[in-house]
């Protein structure tokens, strides 16, 4: 699990930190270049960088899941190591490769490649991929990383969907979802109650939230996505592991063999 474990961490490090690597991030500052007389406006970070570009320096993968600003910026890209072999959705080595990356790789839904042994296979989602509200539609995907038998889903920012129900036929033993960002954006991002159901419809048995608390992207208070997330499921919330920022985890000893059975039990 720790080749799984470590694209984990480098997925949490790259949404929670990386998009905050533009210029530091002050607070909430609107900056205007002289030169172009372009202006861009940067959200204030919350919580304090769970990581620095300094440990992620070492990166054998860097999955791309769309083209959206908090997912692919730019600059944070350029400060990552280009050994790194780059998964992405479809149109996006267009803006990836030019940074220096020379192992690009485009997925579209149902394709897969294989880095080091571990197997990248992108689905879909219920999302859209458009980097600016104008302009060119990129793709969007969500990813299942499998190496030696053992099997984690990276779902993309998403609205209730049952795309990823069929997963539960051979479940993974993780699913990252993202929780945040639907209010008022419900149509682009599940509130946490419809995340429940999609991550139960998967059959797997821990679920990893992201995409809340950093920055402030919708309307929703900043802890709310996790408070009302724990309360959907329940019983059964000891299952929402990592449930406060830059921490670790690693799946207890035999889980694997616990979770086959309870999906079989379920399904």
């Amino acid at each position: 699990m720790a080749m799984l474990a470590g694209v984990l961490m480098q997925l949490l490090a790259q949404h929670n930190i990386v998009a905050a690597a533009r210029s530091g991030v002050s607070p909430a500052a609107l900056k205007r270049s002289a030169e172009n007389r372009t202006a861009a406006l940067e959200p204030a970070r919350w919580p304090r960088d769970a990581l620095t570009i300094a440990n992620l320096q070492q990166l054998d993968v860097i999955l791309v899941t769309h083209a959206h600003m908090d997912h692919l910026d730019l600059n944070s890209l350029k400060a990552l190591p280009k050994s790194a072999v780059v998964v992405a959705c479809a149109g996006c080595a267009s803006l990836i490769r030019p940074l220096g990356y020379s192992d690009v790789r485009e997925l579209r839904w149902g394709e897969r490649t294989t880095v080091n042994g571990l197997t990248v296979t992108a689905m879909g989602a219920n999302h859209w991929g458009k980097r600016w509200p104008w302009g060119r539609a990129y793709g969007f995907n969500s990813y299942v990383l499998e190496k030696n038998g053992r099997r984690m889903l990276l779902a993309c920012d998403s609205a209730m969907t049952d795309i990823f129900a069929p997963l539960h036929k051979n479940p993974p033993a993780i699913a990252a979802f993202s929780i945040g960002a639907y209010d008022p954006w419900i149509w682009n991002h599940a509130d946490p109650e419809q995340v429940w159901r999609m991550f139960v419809q998967t059959g797997a048995y821990y679920l990893v939230p992201l995409h809340w608390g950093t920055f402030r992207l919708s309307k929703e208070p900043m802890d709310e996505p996790m408070r009302r997330l724990i309360a959907a499921a329940g019983p059964e919330s000891g299952r929402i592991v990592m449930r406060q920022i830059g921490v670790a985890w690693t799946m207890p000893h035999g889980a694997e063999d616990a979770i086959g059975i309870d999906a079989a039990a379920r399904y």
